[in-house]
Order: structure tokens, then C-alpha cells, then sequence
């Protein structure tokens, strides 16, 4: 059956996700054909139109393939998935996400975020640069977790609206459910708000000395990979949560 979600999905939304779901947990395995439609609509509690919109969406994502005479198949999603298949996939939290499969996308992330951030810095006027500092200074300041994650996605966005480059402001549009669930992660795994007090002086620095593109890079990839190793460490070995406030 479907579980109503708390953001404002129709019900073909709700039934696309709850096939993902199955998918993505591999209740309906790649190579194998979904149940008959009839079936399949009994099964999720809706009527059979309904049903076929929600398929109608997991095809244009290449989660499934339709052949004539012979069913739905279910494709091998890391195969043929595309962006849209790793933002349904962070955002549905019924899913259990494989420790190994999520440091590969923080390390996907860090790269993309420290380039973004590079290339917004050399860029930035000293406006856009208090735009950023107010946004470090609302996560800094933030009362509960969920609170700096929304700082903390801003600070995201901010980046790479200044960047510069309409290619990573659509990335950074189409991984936002993978950055909020890997930033609530990070809350939970490391002291983020120490972290940004030393992230503001370093964009402040940065800025005003205007260093090469490349070195800013790199010095903030490294920057984030020492915050994030505790979450490495989690995700991989099992470690223990540590919290800072």
C-alpha cells in the first residue's frame, strides 16, 4: 500500500515512488518483469490509470523497459540510471543506501562542490561575498539540524548561482535530495558549525587575495575531505557517531 508523503505529490508521484522503492531495495530485481498490471494496481492500492502514468515516469527514467506482448521489465538501475535516478533514490529514506554507495557519491560531491565553489570565489564581488557570509553565518547560528541543512543548501545554492556556469546550476538543482541527505548525515557525524567558522575565513581570504582558480580547488577539496572523514569512516567501518555543537 502507499504511505502519504508530507510533500505535496500526486498520486501518480506516490505510486512512481513506491515502485522506486521496490526497485531501489530489489523487490523487483533487474531482469525480471513487474506483476501484471491488474495485479500490481491491487497490490499498491490504486486503479489501473494511475498505474500507468507512474510506469509512464519510471520509463522516461529508464528504470523499466515495456515490451509489446511480454510485459514491464525491470532495468538494472546503476546501469541505465540517470541523475533523476540518484535524486529519487537520496530522496526516498525508505530506502537503505549502501555504505560504500554513498561514500562514492560524497566523493562525486566533494568534487563538483569544491569546482563550483572555485569558480563562483574568483568571480565574486564583495557583495556576492557578504550574500555567502550571511548564509554561513544563519547555519553557524542554527538551533537544530534540520535548520542548518536549509543554511547549509543555501550556502550550495549561492555558490553556484555565482559560478558562473549554467551547467553546475543544473547539477546543483538535480542533486539537491542527495546534498540535504548527505548534509543531515554529516550533522550527524562530525561538527559542521566549527567547520563553517573556518570556511568563512577561508572564502573571505580567498576572495580578497583572488588566487588561481586551481589552487582555490584544491585547497577547499582538501578542506572538505578532512569534515567529511569522520562520515567516511562511519559509512565504511562503522564507526561511532560523533556529535559537536
Amino acid at each position: 500500500m502507499l504511505k502519504r508523503s508530507s510533500q505535496k505529490k500526486g498520486a501518480p508521484e506516490l505510486v512512481a515512488d513506491a515502485l522506486m522503492t521496490r526497485i531501489f531495495r530489489g523487490d523487483f530485481a533487474a531482469g525480471t518483469h513487474l506483476p501484471a498490471e491488474r495485479l500490481l494496481a491491487t497490490r499498491l492500492g490504486t486503479d489501473r490509470t494511475t498505474l500507468r502514468m507512474a510506469l509512464k515516469q519510471l520509463q522516461r527514467m529508464n528504470l523499466v523497459t515495456a515490451h509489446h506482448g511480454s510485459g514491464i521489465e525491470v532495468n538494472d538501475w546503476r546501469m541505465t540510471g540517470g541523475l533523476d535516478v540518484i535524486a529519487a533514490l537520496f530522496s526516498l529514506e525508505e530506502v537503505p543506501l549502501e555504505g560504500s554507495f554513498v561514500v562514492e557519491a560524497l566523493d562525486f560531491w566533494l568534487e563538483v562542490f569544491s569546482v563550483t565553489c572555485a569558480k563562483a570565489i574568483i568571480r565574486m564581488s564583495l557583495s556576492d561575498m557578504r550574500e555567502i557570509e550571511s548564509h554561513i553565518d544563519a547555519a553557524i547560528e542554527s538551533k537544530d539540524d534540520e535548520t542548518l541543512v536549509e543554511a547549509e543548501l543555501a550556502i550550495q545554492d549561492t555558490f553556484a548561482r555565482h559560478s558562473g556556469s549554467v551547467l553546475f546550476r543544473m547539477l546543483n538543482n538535480s542533486t539537491r535530495s542527495v546534498r540535504a541527505r548527505m548534509t543531515r548525515s554529516l550533522c550527524k557525524a562530525t561538527n559542521v558549525r566549527a567547520w563553517l567558522v573556518g570556511q568563512k575565513i577561508l572564502v573571505r581570504t580567498a576572495m580578497l587575495g583572488r588566487p588561481k582558480e586551481a589552487d582555490v580547488h584544491a585547497g577547499l577539496l582538501e578542506n572538505l575531505k578532512t569534515l567529511t572523514a569522520p562520515l567516511r569512516e562511519q559509512l565504511l567501518f562503522g564507526g561511532k557517531k560523533r556529535r559537536g555543537r
